[in-house]
């Protein structure tokens, strides 16, 4: 039957993302707990024992809060803002598909500081915007192009820039006086800055852009990356009330379910157990890189939990490590073949990690 389609979902490229492909799993007979996941950068730590009992006690046989109330409270003041500058989504995903179809259109333009995560220029162009890349040179070690991103939003003036803060999957974390400068170029143009930071409780303390809230700038949080809260989908946007709401209006109702809210409530609960956990990855983060560096796969400086580095031919890599049942992300779909990510584990994973790649290194030599 012919019927009508929206022209952007023929045409629009999802995005390619790491993590298990259970369909090859089931193919190849693995069961998920055997493959040592380093293609995904979330907290690799087990969660407090409380959100289980939290989870147990959640209401199934009724809709959930379709505005997550008692959540959005807890994070206002987390955050000490207004719980009307607070939307919660269904994981990081939903919040830049809403940022997307609600400040972006066919006949608008969006920018993204590249390489980067692949989900904004998916949901911008599936939005109908032509997307702009403003790409980081290798040269400078793929340092925020400042200059270049304020120079196109003048010349441009996109309705929507997204930047990732620190960048996935590069690491890097532009400074507070570069993001002041952002901010000036697109108050100037009516651009709005998406500033995705789903990394940033990774990074040292401090490194939000919290404190430079104002109406043009909205803040994506991750909850599934910082509480490891992997298989149940919990982000959040922060922003003017204004913007919030029209984000809301825009979300599919009961979009978070009431385990996943009450688990985000019990994280909050125990976030000393998560600070603690968040002080740990940097640690585990910085013997990474040296052991990386030393087994000849000296990695980029990252102020996430994950880390880049130069890998050659990085499929037969992926082949190597596969067979010893590693994962790890190719960086090509970003648009740096010949390199590969991997996010920061536990000690002992990560020594394994390292071992392996000093075994592939000696058979490649």
């Amino acid at each position: 039957m012919d019927c009508f389609v929206r022209q952007e979902i023929l045409t629009g490229r999802p995005a390619r993302h790491g993590g298990l492909d259970y369909a090859r799993l089931r193919k190849e007979g693995v069961f998920p707990g055997e493959v040592l996941d380093f293609s995904v950068s979330t907290n690799p730590f087990p969660p407090c024992p409380e959100i289980a009992e939290a989870m147990s006690g959640a209401a199934l046989t009724r809709y959930p809060d379709s505005s997550s109330g008692e959540l959005r409270s807890a994070l206002a003041e987390l955050h000490a803002v207004a719980p009307e500058s607070v939307l919660v989504t269904n994981g990081l995903a939903q919040a830049i598909f809403l940022c997307a179809f609600a400040f972006a259109d066919r006949g608008k333009n969006v920018l993204t500081a590249s390489p980067t995560f692949g989900e904004y220029r998916s949901a911008s162009e599936f939005a109908g915007a032509d997307v702009l890349d403003v790409p980081a040179r290798e040269e400078d070690g793929f340092a925020f192009p400042l200059e270049d991103v304020e120079d196109r939003i003048r010349t441009v003036r996109p309705s929507l820039a997204w930047v990732c803060s620190p960048n996935n999957p590069t690491g890097t974390l532009p400074l507070k006086e570069e993001l002041l400068r952002l901010l000036s170029a697109c108050d100037g143009t009516g651009t709005l800055l998406a500033l995705d930071e789903a990394y940033v409780n990774f990074a040292p303390p401090g490194s939000s852009a919290l404190p430079l809230m104002r109406p043009g700038l909205l803040l994506l949080r991750s909850m599934t990356k910082d509480y490891g809260l992997t298989g149940l989908r919990l982000g959040y946007i922060m922003g003017d009330p204004r913007l919030v709401g029209l984000l809301a209006s825009l979300q599919p109702p009961w979009s978070v379910n009431a385990c996943a809210q009450a688990a985000g409530l019990a994280a909050l609960r125990a976030r000393g157990y998560y600070e603690a956990q968040w002080a740990g990855l940097r640690s585990l983060a910085s013997g990474l890189a040296r052991d990386l560096a030393e087994a000849g796969f000296p990695p980029l400086p990252s102020a996430g939990n994950f880390l880049l580095f130069r890998a050659g031919d990085s499929e037969r890599l992926q082949a190597f490590l596969w067979k010893r049942r590693i994962l790890v992300r190719d960086c090509s779909s970003f648009g740096l073949p010949g390199y590969v990510r991997v996010g920061v584990k536990s000690g002992d994973e990560n020594r394994r990690l390292v071992e392996c790649l000093a075994a592939y290194r000696k058979e490649a030599s």
